[in-house]
């Protein structure tokens, strides 16, 4: 397995799919995407590009006692994450006690929004070349692009970063982890829709109506993902055709041949050398 290679399932299954996708094209189709390491770079000249929360949990943006808490939670936690030997209802819940956790621990650690701003402005965030590419064309044609993120800061961190970059149009709808604030944007507490990285499939749009009602009779879906159970993302939508295009970034060796066969097209690593907006355009 070689940097910037692309696999596939079934090449000409996917063809199809795709050719039957641009029948109705643009009028008939919407996006899923998760957000960090799918649309943002997993790698960048060799080295590791972080998340959102690990920004600020490796710049001790908050009180130290956070970042050594954090870090002790990740270091738990991930590991029951990966692990494809663990059953899947017993990662739910602990991904539940994990997520539940740490939001706990935000608040606690006196999260600000300005925590927020300093991790959009340290420039350790970068998205893929070539999904900025493809950001323009679902802008142009008005192709709805929902970003469903397990990411604990806040839908607006995504939103702040999209808009530092140039990218946050219209058609991009964000749901992820909501706070709420005090009126000197300090967060007081969490909403108790908790995403997780097992539970971030479309039911959950019923509960942003305005939302999915622009995606309902929308049948052709494009799935962007990175996680191995994101296969799930479409539980409990009605679709007519369907890509699930995902991203192996970490244990190759081991995750390959799973991820091959649960997904349409594999991405290892960050691909960037291709000019992936063909693909599809």
């Amino acid at each position: 397995m070689s940097k910037d290679e692309l696999v596939y399932k079934d090449k000409k299954v996917f063809d199809n799919i795709l050719e039957k996708i641009k029948i109705d094209w643009f009028s008939k189709l919407h996006i899923l995407a998760d957000f960090d390491k799918t649309l943002t770079k997993a790698y960048s000249k060799g080295q590791i590009r972080p998340s959102l929360i690990s920004v600020l949990r490796s710049e001790w943006y908050l009180w130290e006692e956070y970042s050594k808490k954090a870090y002790a939670e990740y270091d738990y936690y991930h590991k029951i994450e990966i692990d494809p030997n663990i059953d899947f209802v017993v990662k739910k819940q602990e991904m539940t006690n994990w997520w539940t956790k740490h939001l706990s621990l935000l608040i606690e650690s006196w999260l600000k929004k300005e925590h927020l701003q300093k991790v959009i402005d340290s420039n350790l965030i970068e998205l893929r070349d070539w999904i900025k590419k493809i950001l323009k064309k679902f802008e142009e044609f008005d192709i709805p692009l929902i970003i469903i993120s397990a990411n604990w800061l806040w839908t607006n961190s995504i939103e702040m970063y999209l808009e530092k970059e140039g990218f946050l149009s219209k058609n991009i709808k964000v749901i992820s982890n909501e706070f709420f604030w005090d009126d000197k944007w300090n967060a007081i507490w969490y909403d108790d829709r908790v995403i997780h990285v097992f539970n971030k499939d479309e039911t959950v749009l019923k509960d942003y109506p305005e939302i999915f009602s622009l995606i309902k009779e929308r049948k052709n879906v494009l799935l962007f993902w990175d996680s191995l159970w994101d296969v799930w993302m479409i539980e409990g939508f009605s679709y007519d055709n369907l890509l699930k295009i995902w991203f192996l970034n970490e244990k190759k060796e081991v995750l390959f041949d799973e991820y091959k066969n649960a997904y349409d097209l594999l991405f290892l690593d960050d691909v960037e050398a291709l000019e992936l907006d063909n693909l599809f355009f």
